[in-house]
């Protein structure tokens, strides 16, 4: 028998081996081999900045006592691998027994999702079980990778997963290891395990900025801040974006940055300005990823939120734009915000990146695109037009046409609903309102100006009520309608009044006043000279102002409209106060104070209120007029109208001052340049800042 003969078992678990015959020479009993310390995290880009609250939240997590399992979500691009790896590579000495990375390739269009049974070959082999000892069960395999990290001290970094099932075999059965797990997708299982779930969103505009001069040469960032400034805003805060950016910088230092921001300035080659020949480093590539893991219902829904150009949507418009049900709507949203394409950052309201929205935008074919946002067009132009009834029920309401099929109107039911639907949508409608100019839908444009004109009035966003009065009365005169040419008229004329331009003004109303006189429109022609009365009045014409508001008193009282004739007499009472009739001035406006009273017409109270306060303070009666403001101002700003607030406000300091309580005076021209401030109303107050200054150092007030 040769010396050289040796007696090995080797096993996995040591027990008791038993050999039947002669045993030559040693026995030898080997386990597995040595578990090695795995080093497995791949480096981290090096230009990772601006996270630190984000950093703070996973350090913190890790400070609770027991390592934590964290859940990294966020769109594509928005730098989740890079703040794991960040984290974890800072963290290694919390970890001395190593770190495990796998890149599950959740969304990788090249290959198929990593199998969790290959992922724990894996593992278990750098950890030092022999490839022949892993179980081909992968519960087994899953059971035996527990067994191997229980009781060691290591990070285990999942990247890019795809759903909870290609987690759950890899994570460990003890408090001992953390796991790091990215992924674009909502793992709401993990959640409920009791994970910590992350949200990255994209960066704000001043940490994008500090980051791309961080990856920028310091020279070039310094020569041309400006550029700089403008590609970190049109990168929207998505660090991807940023790296490519830079990346196109430097391959082409010779030429100015400038360069660069203008093609990402243009929406039409934004999208494409991030593209690369490596697909790991193309926008548009990274973000398709996500989109092409969608079925087609989800595809078609995302594809269809890109036409339409909104910050933001509510599930009632975009019920209308995919015309489904609101419900339907609801779980759509549901479906694509666990894939991160969207964010519910308010209940019932979604907004998606602009860059995730222009890769949207290439998906849906064109004919499907016009009818999708003719459905959102006409579903804004609706619920306008119930809005402003809401608002002011007194005022005409012209008929929209029928709504396309699919579109479901929104159902508000009272005032306060619609104030705060206005309050909510008025950035939104603006730009449904200009795509409908855009596409020549000259009835949806009508009657989203018409609609607007309220609203807009008492919020005082007197250039925006004049634009798109413009625009009202642009698609009248396309429509080829007297009737609505008129009454778009007559609302620039008044949107013009407001916004102090009487010479426009004048020139519409008495345009609309022509109009309406030869084609027998009573009604219109009573609104009209209700109006030119309130623009001769500011020109200081009060005699030929009273003739325009007794004429419209007459044409309402032949149309039957107590509203209408109240308004009138409420401008007759003013008319009659400047030309020093306060006798007739205090009747006229008792009369339409009863007259709106009785018909619930709360707006037309507020003003007649202002009226009578101004007469009693010309008539020398302080105490009444100060009560009359009072009440004036009260009922604006239950309304709402902040525009009839301010000035009601601003009457009210000057009788306070009159009769001398300085410091009540003091304190309501505050409120009025507030008031005037937030309506930019920049005239009224520099008039109201000079006199709090003035009156300020007389008084001894600030």
């Amino acid at each position: 028998m040769s010396d050289d003969i040796r007696n090995l078992v080797r096993s996995d678990q040591v027990g008791t081996a038993i050999q039947a015959g002669v045993v030559h020479g040693d026995l030898h009993v080997a386990g597995a081999q040595p578990l090695r310390t795995p080093r497995q995290l791949p480096m981290a880009p090096r230009w990772h900045v601006a996270r630190e609250r984000e950093f703070g939240e996973l350090t913190a997590v890790l400070e609770e006592g027991r390592p934590p399992l964290v859940v990294i979500e966020g769109a594509g691009g928005v730098g989740k691998t890079t703040l794991a790896l960040h984290w974890a590579h800072s963290h290694t000495d919390r970890f001395p027994d190593g770190q495990l990375f796998a890149n599950l390739r959740g969304f990788d269009p090249q290959a198929a999702p990593a199998r969790p049974a290959t992922v724990l070959r894996g593992f278990l082999t750098v950890l030092g079980v022999e490839p022949a000892a892993i179980p081909a069960d992968p519960d087994a395999a899953a059971a035996l990778f527990r067994s191997a990290v229980a009781d060691r001290r290591m990070m285990i970094v999942l990247d890019n997963a795809r759903d909870t099932d290609q987690v759950a075999p890899l994570l460990p059965g003890t408090p001992s290891c953390a796991v790091l797990v990215t992924t674009r997708m909502r793992l709401s299982s993990l959640r409920v395990q009791g994970a910590h779930v992350m949200r990255l969103e994209a960066m704000d505009e001043s940490d994008a900025s500090a980051l791309l001069n961080r990856m920028l040469p310091t020279h070039a960032a310094k020569r041309e801040s400006e550029a700089v400034s403008a590609i970190a805003r049109r990168c929207g805060g998505l660090p991807l974006a940023l790296a490519i950016a830079s990346a196109r910088v430097a391959a082409h230092p010779e030429f100015p940055m400038s360069v660069l921001a203008d093609e990402l300035d243009d929406e039409t080659t934004r999208l494409s300005a991030f593209d690369a020949d490596d697909e790991s480093a193309s926008l548009r590539a990274v973000l398709s990823w996500s989109s092409a893991s969608l079925n087609d219902r989800l595809g078609r829904a995302f594809g269809l939120l890109g036409v339409a150009p909104l910050g933001e949507i509510s599930v009632a418009a975009a019920a209308c734009l995919w015309a489904v049900p609101p419900r339907d709507a609801a779980a759509m949203f549901r479906s694509l915000e666990a894939a991160n394409l969207v964010r519910q950052h308010v209940p019932q309201r979604f907004q998606m990146h602009d860059l995730v929205r222009l890769h949207a935008a290439e998906l849906p074919s064109g004919a499907e695109s016009t009818r999708a946002v003719r459905r959102l067009v006409a579903f804004y132009a609706y619920t306008v037009r119930t809005a402003d009834i809401l608002l002011y029920p007194h005022r005409h309401a012209f008929e929209v046409p029928a709504l396309p099929d699919g579109c479901h109107p929104l159902r508000l039911t009272d005032e306060p609903e619609a104030v705060a639907w206005f309050g909510a949508e008025h950035a939104l409608i603006a730009v449904m309102h200009r795509i409908a100019v855009d596409r020549k839908w000259y009835e949806a444009v009508w009657h989203i100006a018409h609609g607007l004109d309220t609203y807009q009035y008492r919020l005082g966003l007197l250039a925006e009520n004049v634009a798109s009065s413009r625009l009202g009365l642009e698609a009248a005169m396309a429509i080829g309608s007297v009737r609505l040419r008129a009454s778009s008229l007559r609302q620039l004329g008044r949107a013009c009044t407001r916004a102090g331009d009487l010479d426009e003004a004048g020139r519409c109303l008495t345009q609309a006043l022509n109009l309406e006189e030869e084609a027998g429109f009573v009604m219109g022609q009573a609104h009209t000279h209700h109006d030119l009365q309130r623009v001769l009045s500011l020109r200081g014409e009060h005699e030929q102002a009273l003739q325009h508001a007794i004429s419209a008193m007459e044409l309402y009282r032949a149309e039957s409209n107590p509203v209408g004739e109240a308004h009138a007499l409420n401008a007759q009472g003013w008319q009659h106060a400047q030309l020093e009739n306060f006798v007739l001035a205090r009747e006229c406006c008792e009369r339409a104070l009863e007259l709106h009273s009785a018909h619930g017409n709360v707006s037309g109270q507020a003003s007649t209120l202002d009226a009578l306060g101004h007469i009693a303070c010309r008539d020398g009666r302080l105490d009444q007029a100060v009560e009359h403001f009072a009440a004036a101002a009260r009922q604006a700003k239950q309304l709402g109208n902040v525009f009839a607030e301010a000035e009601c406000t601003e009457h009210l300091a000057d009788v306070l001052a009159r009769q001398g309580d300085a410091e009540k005076a003091h304190r309501m021209l505050r409120v009025a340049y507030d008031l005037f401030q937030s309506q930019h109303r920049i005239d009224d107050a520099d008039r109201v800042r000079a006199r709090l200054s003035r009156e300020g150092s007389a008084k001894g007030l600030d």
